[in-house]
């Protein structure tokens, strides 16, 4: 209760800000939101057995939340002002960031975008002559070290179908990053690197370095296919990619079973969500770049 109090308390405090800056001094209104962030920062602290709220208000005294609020409340004291065109473009504003940055709204986009192959079951698709994993899913430091991204999923789940006994090769795509010293390295050669740790051997892996787009993979792919006589080819990739992937596979005449990696699953209901955050932006962005490059065609 101390902790509901002291947001009350805090939302009160800034709603006076808000009427009165006016006509305060300076250092009163910078005084006042010092102490508005005191009482939400007290608040969390007060909060031990309330998980949700404690995020949400520290999510709340994030940069991201922070803008937020801000933007709010701009377009509230602009109505107060009687400057109504401007204070619905703020709000008009304040949706569109809400919603830039919203988890649930850039889950809900991927999820559709993945209709179709997210439930499919890559260990139930049987045995392939080589499984293509387009690149995304590793990064590389300046000194050459890879390291997987928020996408790595795909990178050991191949290496799993390959232990699995799915498919005797495993192939790796993805362009080249220039590195300290003047030097240079593909993902897919990052890709490999890590295949090898997990136990993949050298001669079971084959790279395409150099693709820099989804339609040069599928490009690479078919020729390598063509040259190696493989029959049965495993498209992977995340699952909200693979639609667009498919598409470009029909295309140019490329015959792939896909592979789903990093099914994007839709959050419970949580207070927290509510805030735009950083997984919000990722997947709003990723969920926009996918559209976007259907619209390309690339």
């Amino acid at each position: 209760m101390a902790s509901v109090a002291l947001i009350v308390l805090a939302v009160m405090l800034a709603l006076a800000l808000v009427r009165k800056r006016t006509a305060w001094a300076r250092w009163r209104v910078v005084s006042g939101w010092l102490a508005v962030a005191a009482l939400l920062a007290l608040a969390v602290a007060l909060s031990p057995g309330s998980y949700e709220l404690r995020k949400f208000v520290g999510l709340c005294l994030m940069p991201a939340g922070l803008v937020w609020l801000g933007l709010l409340a701009l377009a509230r004291v602009l109505d107060q002002r009687a400057a109504r065109p401007l204070a619905v473009a703020a709000l008009a504003l304040w949706l569109l960031y809400t919603l830039a940055g919203n988890v649930w709204f850039g889950s809900a986009v991927q999820a559709w975008l993945q209709r179709g192959y997210g439930t499919l079951d890559p260990f139930g698709q049987g045995r392939f002559d080589a499984v293509l994993v387009l690149g995304g899913g590793v990064e590389v430091s300046g000194e050459g070290a890879p390291a997987l991204t928020a996408a790595g999923d795909r990178v050991v789940l191949a290496a799993r179908l390959y232990r699995a006994g799915r498919t005797p090769v495993l192939v790796a795509s993805g362009p080249y990053l220039p590195l300290a010293g003047g030097r240079a390295i593909s993902t897919a050669a990052a890709t490999a690197l890590i295949w090898r740790q997990l136990g993949v051997p050298e001669e079971s892996i084959v790279l395409l370095d150099g693709p820099r787009t989804t339609t040069d993979e599928v490009l690479a792919l078919k020729t390598a296919a063509a040259e190696r006589g493989w029959h049965r080819v495993g498209l992977l990739t995340s699952a909200w990619h693979l639609r667009r992937a498919m598409g470009l596979c029909g295309r140019y005449g490329v015959e792939a079973t896909p592979l789903p990696s990093d099914v994007v699953r839709l959050p419970r209901a949580q207070l927290r969500l509510v805030v735009p955050q950083e997984l919000g932006f990722s997947r709003v962005q990723m969920a926009c770049w996918e559209v976007l490059g259907a619209f390309a065609g690339r």
